[in-house]
């Protein structure tokens, strides 16, 4: 047993076996150097990482099995046996510190170019080669899901650490990778009730271990303050227990919504004010431009693609082995924040970059939030999607008709508010009856549908004084407002 100090939790008891099969081996160090988010260009002291947050829902994760380990006992394994339990624990335990572990550089500003979800599906699937897997993961792809980085987690888990979590630490890989990308047993789920049980604990649709150590980590390294979560208690009380339809879910007590609640409104602030802040976009455009033309100097293409050259970069290859540069006298292994940076270095005429790293932003936001957009034009409904073939054609064409900008120096970048979660997925235990939360609050329907929005960027003018932008500004927003009706109608 070793014991990790961790600021957020205090003392990280760890198992040698984890230490010797997981932690203690390129793929699990190389996140020392994977950055947790992407917004330290507004929240400077955000500088935790990859490394640490999987210790952390580690953490977390032993907290839950220990205190469902009694409760098991008490209703006979719920039907499995003391043996094939201590299995799913540990295989649970295994997959809270593996579920990130292929994650791309930059956190989650990388992983597109991993390349396409159906691609990196099968291979997972070829891996994995179970007929009842490949229809579960059929099922989970109508819905879109799982995520880019959760394909290529399982993949590296299920085909780097396969010997050593099932000879040498008896775990189950298949549903190591199940936990990891969230696909539940549906063609055998009467058998497997338990198994989707923890598959919940790991990728939740409400509560699990990853978003409670994230909502913790976030918050204390970031510095911004929102609801305090106290773990212990909302973990004491969960529960399994049978629903109405006698299937075992995961529930919680109904006087734990108090932190339920603390930790929903922790993600709702991060996906409102941080993680879609206009600079933290800006910023990672930049990056990702950056990104693309470095690319393009090693893997030039005819078509100047820079996504399709990255994706030469940001492979199964280089998380897992090595790739050879072109042209150049390096290998780069096991790819990290770090590498990136050395490549993009190599070019001193990277715009994006010398941008990114100088912080010299040549544009300026025209709205800073939705609550300044939506008090500019209040023709748009609030918190409807803003989606819209035409917005980037029609912007572009009146400020350039109206102020000579040139139409590419224009930056429009999409940020997508994500939904709450999927209310109707947690279940309360309500005087010894399991209901879900939707039964009793009918007023908190769940919103399944992303809120895209757009900020619009223009170029910044030399030498223009604060008060003077501000009047610029307004003139733009005031010829911008007859667009807004046009794409989204009149006020109600």
């Amino acid at each position: 047993m070793k014991r990790i100090l961790d600021t957020v939790h205090g003392y990280i008891m760890v198992g040698d076996e984890f230490i010797n099969h997981i932690i203690d081996t390129p793929f699990f160090q190389r996140l020392r150097r994977i950055e947790q988010t992407s917004i330290r260009s507004v929240y400077p002291s955000a500088r935790h990482d990859r490394f640490i947050h999987s210790l952390g829902v580690y953490h977390i994760g032993s907290l839950i099995v220990e205190h469902l380990k009694n409760e098991a006992k008490a209703n006979e394994y719920w039907g499995e046996t003391e043996t094939t339990m201590m299995v799913l624990y540990n295989s649970y335990l295994a997959a809270c510190l593996l579920h990130d572990i292929a994650h791309a550089p930059f956190s989650h500003t990388f992983e597109h170019y991993y390349g396409k979800k159906s691609d990196l599906a099968s291979e997972l699937d070829k891996s994995i080669n179970n007929k009842w897997f490949s229809k579960d993961l059929a099922i989970a792809r109508e819905k879109d899901e799982p995520n880019f980085h959760e394909y290529m987690s399982a993949y590296v888990a299920f085909t780097q650490f396969h010997d050593g979590l099932r000879d040498r630490m008896n775990l189950d890989p298949e549903f190591i990778a199940r936990m990891i990308t969230g696909i539940y047993y549906s063609e055998h789920k009467d058998s497997h009730q338990i198994h989707n049980c923890f598959i919940s604990l790991l990728h939740g649709r409400v509560i699990d271990a990853d978003r409670l150590d994230y909502a913790c980590r976030d918050v204390w390294a970031s510095g911004y303050s929102t609801s305090s979560i106290d773990l212990r208690r909302l973990i004491s009380a969960l529960h399994i227990m049978r629903n109405s339809d006698g299937d075992y879910v995961v529930c919680f007590e109904s006087n734990s919504l108090n932190e339920i609640e603390g930790v929903l409104n922790v993600k709702d602030f991060q996906v409102k004010y941080v993680i879609n802040h206009h600079v933290v976009c800006y910023e990672q455009w930049l990056l990702k431009m950056a990104a693309e033309t470095m690319a393009l100097k090693y893997y030039p293409r005819e078509d100047n693609n820079g996504a399709i050259a990255l994706g030469n970069i940001l492979n199964v290859n280089s998380i897992i082995d090595h790739i050879t540069i072109p042209g150049a006298n390096f290998v780069i292994k096991n790819i990290s924040d770090d590498d990136i940076i050395f490549l993009m270095k190599q070019n001193d005429d990277n715009y994006y970059y010398n941008q990114w790293y100088s912080r010299q932003y040549t544009h300026s936001a025209l709205w800073k939030s939705k609550d300044e957009f939506y008090h500019f034009f209040k023709n748009v409904e609030k918190n409807k999607t803003l989606k819209h073939n035409k917005f980037e054609e029609e912007v572009k064409r009146v400020l350039t008709e109206s102020f000579g900008f040139n139409s590419e120096s224009i930056i429009i970048l999409e940020a997508i508010f994500k939904p709450r979660v999927q209310m109707n997925s947690l279940y309360l235990v309500v005087a010894n009856d399991i209901v879900r939360y939707t039964d009793i609050y009918r007023d908190k329907k769940d919103i399944n549908e992303d809120i895209h929005f757009y900020y619009v960027f223009v170029p910044k003018v030399p030498l223009m004084k604060r008060s003077d932008w501000v009047n610029y500004r307004t003139k733009m927003i005031e010829v911008l407002k007859p667009v807004m009706v046009d794409l989204y109608g009149k006020p109600k």
